[in-house]
């Protein structure tokens, strides 16, 4: 059988880079020219991924997600991004959804597998294990139990760092922070507020009173910008931990004639696609959704044919893409 290590090098590229272009990762910038060389590499040598391997095969998969979570595309878009990515490949592939967002005591059966898309307590987790059919169970987000559901999301940590490294790159020190308020069992250490807190609290210049937490959503935003502004002269920057809320806050400033970059920079999170049309265009680490959903039905088909007994844990990269809402402060202070 032909693997990505023999396509890699007859293409003499990495094996990650034959990877990345034939799973289609939009996160990946890579020339046109290696991009075809690899794909023309694949096809002379007959290689097929796991989903067209596998495919065609009348697989049924149970789609459970709270309703809410697509009832507004410019609030989740996320998540809609997602579903975009699930629905392609079920879709290229003649795969059946099942698409399950009440449990009434009722027990989904005659399916192969199942995704679990949002954000659930590990109770709600467990309620809906019990009546999914399946032990082909993966979850798109946080995971309770790594040695019990496969999954698929991405550091937090790390991409949080991405930004907070660039605002304190470019001289930004008293940077606040605004977002919503994180699903409880949580691991504090994996909240975005305790990740920048963490962050920040090695920064001279810091003040912990600059974190403004509520809900999700752009009326949410603008209501923790009018509360930082009340609270007294601004920061000179905003980590902000989703794209509503920065889109929300946006809106406060620009009534109240406050200039984004020049009095204050504002770094989100998400990469939405309304970030590129705001006023200005909002800097934010991308997080690659409809990749993630499209790795989510890569990683359960492979789980039903394999047989795999060990779970697996899938982390998608993210990236930071600086745009006009993030400068340099007006007057730098001095590297310590």
């Amino acid at each position: 059988m032909v693997t990505i290590k023999d396509i890699a090098r007859q293409a003499n590229v990495s094996p990650t880079t034959v990877s990345r272009v034939l799973n289609n990762d939009q996160s990946f910038n890579v020339s046109d020219k290696t991009r075809n060389k690899v794909f023309e590499v694949a096809r002379q040598l007959g290689y097929k991924t796991i989903v067209e391997r596998y495919s065609k095969k009348n697989y049924r998969l149970a789609l459970v997600y709270k309703s809410v979570i697509l009832n507004n595309h410019l609030e989740n878009d996320f998540h809609f991004s997602i579903r975009t990515g699930i629905d392609k490949v079920c879709r290229e592939h003649e795969m059946e959804i099942i698409n399950v967002f009440k449990f009434s005591n009722v027990s989904v059966t005659n399916i192969h597998g199942a995704i679990i898309q949002g954000n659930y307590t590990d109770e709600e987790i467990e309620g809906i294990t019990a009546a999914l059919e399946t032990d082909n169970i993966l979850i798109i987000g946080r995971c309770p139990d790594d040695n019990k559901y496969d999954s698929v999301w991405f550091d937090t940590k790390k991409a949080i760092h991405s930004a907070l490294s660039y605002l304190t790159g470019l001289g930004h020190r008293d940077i606040g922070y605004i977002g919503s308020i994180e699903s409880p069992d949580l691991e504090l250490e994996d909240r975005r507020e305790q990740i920048f807190l963490r962050y920040m609290s090695g920064c001279p210049g810091f003040q912990e009173r600059r974190v403004y937490l509520g809900n999700f959503g752009t009326k949410s935003g603008y209501q923790m910008m009018e509360r930082a502004f009340q609270d007294g002269p601004l920061p000179s920057a905003f980590f902000i931990a989703n794209d509503p809320n920065a889109i929300g806050a946006l809106e406060f400033l620009k009534e109240k004639n406050i200039s984004v970059p020049e009095t204050l920079s504002i770094v989100s999170f998400n990469d939405h696609p309304m970030t590129r049309y705001t006023t200005p265009s909002l800097s934010t680490v991308r997080i690659p959704a409809e990749y993630m959903g499209q790795t989510a039905v890569q990683t359960i088909i492979e789980k039903i044919e394999g047989g795999r007994n060990m779970c697996k844990k899938v982390l998608v990269p993210t990236q930071l893409i600086i745009r006009d809402s993030s400068s340099a402060p007006a007057t730098a202070p001095a590297r310590p």
